[in-house]
C-alpha cells in the first residue's frame, strides 16, 4: 500500500510515523532529540535512521517550525536561523528519500489534522515556541509567523508563551500568558474554533479555556501530513514532480 512519512521537526524532538491517504497511523510513531545546531543535512539523516524500520512509503511530509517561502527556509528560530536560512528543505528531503516531499510549516500541518474545514479556524501549538497557523474553509492561509511577532512584555510570542517562558514564570504565571495570547488571537483574526495544542497544551483541561477553544491531540502534528497530499493541495503546492531518478 503507498503510505507517507510524516516528520514534525521540533525544536526539542523530531518525530515521524507512516500514515495512509486517509491519515490513518500505519505504524507507531517514533522520536528521537533533535540534534543541537545541525544543519539539515544531519537532520535528515538522523530522520532517515530512525524511520528506516518503519517500511516503505512514496511521499514525504514536513511541518517545520519556521517561515517557509517556496520549499525554502527563511527561518528557524528554534534550530538556528543562520545555518537553515535558504535551505530548500523540499529538494534536500526529496533527493535523501527518493520520492516526491511537501514541506510546511509545523503549526499548518498540525492544524490540517484536526481543523473542521469550515469557517475561519487556526491552531496554536505551545512547544519549544508558538506556532500559529490560520484556515479559511479547509484552506491554508498565507503563513503568518505570530510567534516572532513582538508580544510587548516580551521580545516575541515565542518568549511570551514558549517553553522557556513556562520554566521561568511558573505554571500559574504561563497560563496567564498564554490566556492573552489566545485573547489576542481572537481579536485579530475572529476565528470560528481556535485549537490548541503542542506539548504544553498538555497542562490546560477543557474548562479553563474559552468554548471556541479545544485541545488536540500531539499525534496531529503528524496526521495533517496525509491532508497535504490531498488533491485540493496541488493549487498551492503543484503537481507532485516525478521522484529523483
Amino acid at each position: 500500500m503507498p503510505s507517507i512519512l510524516a516528520v514534525d521537526i521540533g525544536g526539542t524532538y523530531l518525530k515521524a510515523a507512516l500514515l495512509d491517504d486517509a491519515g490513518t497511523f500505519l505504524t507507531d510513531s517514533v522520536r528521537r532529540p533533535t540534534p543541537t545546531g545541525a544543519p539539515a543535512e544531519t537532520v535528515l539523516e538522523t530522520i532517515a535512521t530512525m524511520t528506516t524500520p518503519l517500511g516503505v512509503f512514496n511521499r514525504v511530509s514536513i511541518g517545520f517550525p519556521g517561515a517557509i517561502h517556496h520549499g525554502k527556509i527563511l527561518t528557524a528560530p528554534n534550530l538556528g536561523t543562520a545555518a537553515w536560512h535558504g535551505v530548500d528543505l523540499t529538494q534536500l528531503a526529496s533527493t535523501r528519500f527518493g520520492c516526491p516531499a511537501r514541506l510546511v510549516n509545523d503549526a499548518t500541518m498540525h492544524g490540517l489534522g484536526v481543523i473542521h474545514g469550515h469557517g475561519i479556524e487556526v491552531t496554536l501549538t505551545l512547544g519549544t515556541g508558538m506556532g500559529f497557523a490560520l484556515f479559511r474553509d479547509n484552506i491554508p492561509a498565507p503563513q503568518i509567523e505570530l510567534g516572532r511577532h513582538p508580544a510587548g512584555e516580551a521580545p516575541s510570542y515565542d518568549d511570551f508563551v514558549g517553553d522557556a517562558a513556562f520554566r521561568r514564570l511558573g505554571m500559574a504565571a504561563w497560563k496567564v500568558n498564554v490566556a492573552v495570547a489566545l485573547a489576542r488571537c481572537a481579536a485579530l483574526v475572529n476565528f470560528d474554533h481556535l485549537h490548541l495544542g503542542g506539548g504544553n497544551a498538555r497542562h490546560f483541561s477543557p474548562d479553563e479555556l474559552p468554548a471556541n477553544v479545544h485541545l488536540v491531540l500531539n499525534e496531529a502534528g503528524l496526521k495533517g501530513g496525509a491532508k497535504l497530499w490531498a488533491p485540493e493541495m496541488d493549487a498551492l503546492f503543484g503537481a507532485p514532480p516525478a521522484a529523483p531518478g
